[in-house]
């Protein structure tokens, strides 16, 4: 749909195609503060200033801001000049050991020719890992290698995202486990180790290896969205799209259509963004002025006849699949604040 039709909201195109905030640029602009957050603030000034060592587990399912929350902190690790290292991470964890060990000889930045003889003893052991190759490769000499690099750099952060990956490859998992369990024994004050996974991972780590286990000093479960928090989420992506002042930030939701998104959605945050993308597709194609629960009832109930059509229906190549009925509502058209007098008419009705 061309962009051009969703200036009667006021907007330059969909705010929510792009999901999620989870690029380094736009992350602290578009991220909304939970009381997790609070805590994390606490837990990350405490590594900054070098009072204390941490090893956090950020646990949610898909969606839920674990990698927003480690981007954030990279965000912040970079900007405060911290020695700052996130990886990816994958099932082969061989990849994932020469991957941080690729980013902490690039953040170490030692400097040019002249180093090569006199780096220090951790740079040369973390530049060794660099050469793993082998999948049985030694946790304890690794992790300490890491460890080492990490203390030496103070103040510094070892961000891991998707931990679980590590479980889809028999034994890759114990294995990087006893990785971060070498490390987390060998680090000092000013480091943060931090990693985000799925339940189960906490649950299989708290079984298969409890030493890493209790090792972590706080587990954080992230929460569902509040309505309220659901609102000022969908009105800061709104903001990156927003050509009109004057608006009411929701615009052109409102509260009720906000609370039945986030129920859709059961409070989880890219959900809530997949939804509000529907059902502002939909008031812009059925011309809707306001986005209310009436329009995001639609939106959701036409997607989801969209889906059932598209998962029961195989036709062959040559075929041709004839529309289904157009869903209840389809032909009203609602005349747009914007094109009919003013800023005015769009406000209310937001939190």
């Amino acid at each position: 749909m061309p962009s051009g039709t969703y200036d009667r909201y006021g907007l330059t195109g969909n705010p929510f195609r792009d999901l999620s905030s989870e690029n380094v640029e736009d992350v602290e602009l578009l991220h909304v503060n939970l009381q997790v957050d609070e805590t994390l603030r606490t837990i990350k000034d405490e590594v900054f200033d070098k009072e204390n060592k941490a090893i956090v587990a950020l646990i949610g399912n898909n969606g839920a801001g674990k990698t927003e929350r480690l981007r954030l902190a990279e965000a912040q690790g970079r900007q405060l000049k911290a020695f700052t290292v996130y990886v990816d991470v994958t099932e082969r964890t061989s990849w994932v050991l020469r991957s941080v060990a690729e980013e902490v000889v690039k953040a170490a930045n030692l400097g040019g020719f002249t180093q090569l003889f006199s780096s220090p003893r951790w740079f040369r052991d973390v530049q060794a890992l660099q050469k793993t190759k082998d999948p049985r490769y030694d946790p304890v000499r690794a992790g300490k290698a890491i460890a080492s690099a990490l203390n030496a750099k103070a103040p510094s952060l070892l961000l891991l995202n998707d931990l679980h990956h590590s479980m889809l490859l028999k034994g890759e998992a114990d294995l990087f486990a006893r990785t971060l369990q070498e490390v987390c024994d060998a680090i000092r004050p000013g480091v943060l180790v931090m990693f985000g996974c799925f339940p189960n991972y906490m649950t299989w780590l708290g079984k298969a290896q409890p030493g890493l286990y209790s090792r972590i000093n706080r587990s954080l479960i992230l929460p569902s969205l509040s309505n309220e928090e659901a609102g000022l989420m969908l009105a800061k992506k709104m903001l990156a799209k927003r050509v009109v002042e004057n608006l009411d930030p929701l615009y052109p939701f409102d509260g009720a259509a906000v609370a039945a998104l986030n129920g859709a959605a059961f409070g989880n945050p890219r959900r809530l963004l997949e939804l509000a993308d529907q059902a502002i597709e939909y008031g812009v194609a059925h011309r809707s002025y306001r986005i209310d629960s009436e329009v995001v009832g639609l939106a959701l109930s036409s997607n989801r006849v969209g889906e059932a059509l598209a998962s029961s229906v195989s036709p062959p190549a040559s075929s041709v699949v004839a529309p289904g009925p157009a869903p209840p509502g389809a032909g009203t058209s609602r005349s747009s604040p914007l094109s009919s007098g003013g800023a005015g008419a769009a406000r209310g009705g937001g939190s």
